[in-house]
């Protein structure tokens, strides 16, 4: 069921991994009265097993995934918050086919506070490990579709940034 409210707003904050996307997106529900998902729910125990093996994903092993994000995106009746790599053109459309009026923040920052940020979650038991930093941003695909922030600062200013630019 797509949102019945005007306000309803469908967010996708996107990036490498360890780019912020769920300290941030979870910042921006407060502000968006908005529920928060994390795209890392929605991975087949395959494709967790191979991020975990240090092998980056395919777009083969992507299909399922942005067909079941998109799906749920599209059902949900409330502002949301995806945190979702999106790192390719392709994928970001994919979504766009299955839920109208997707919004795309694509959060950056410095390479070695990404690569810290991955090996310390990595302590914590994160299955992506910092060895697959290169390939995601050798994949990713900036452009238009996006609004691109620079996730530098408080958790809440960034959130407050994004929120004043959509």
């Amino acid at each position: 069921m797509p949102c019945a409210s005007t306000n309803c707003k469908k967010i996708v904050i996107a990036g490498v991994s360890g780019s912020g996307k769920t300290t941030i997106g979870l910042e921006l529900t407060h502000l968006l009265d908005a529920e928060f998902v994390d795209a890392d729910d929605f991975h087949s125990p395959a494709a967790v097993a191979k991020m975990a093996a240090g092998q980056p994903l395919e777009d083969e092993d992507r299909v399922e995934w942005l067909s079941a994000l998109g799906k749920s995106l599209a059902e949900r009746n409330r502002s949301t918050i995806l945190a979702c790599s999106a790192l390719k053109k392709a994928y970001r459309d994919r979504l766009r086919e299955l839920c109208d009026g997707l919004t795309f923040v694509l959060l950056t920052a410095d390479t070695e506070r990404i690569r810290a940020r991955i090996e310390e979650r990595g302590r914590g038991g994160h299955f992506m490990p910092a060895s697959l930093l290169d390939s995601q941003l050798a994949t990713l695909e900036a452009g238009d579709d996006l609004t691109v922030i620079e996730n530098v600062g408080p958790p809440e200013e960034v959130a407050a940034r994004i929120f004043s630019r959509i």
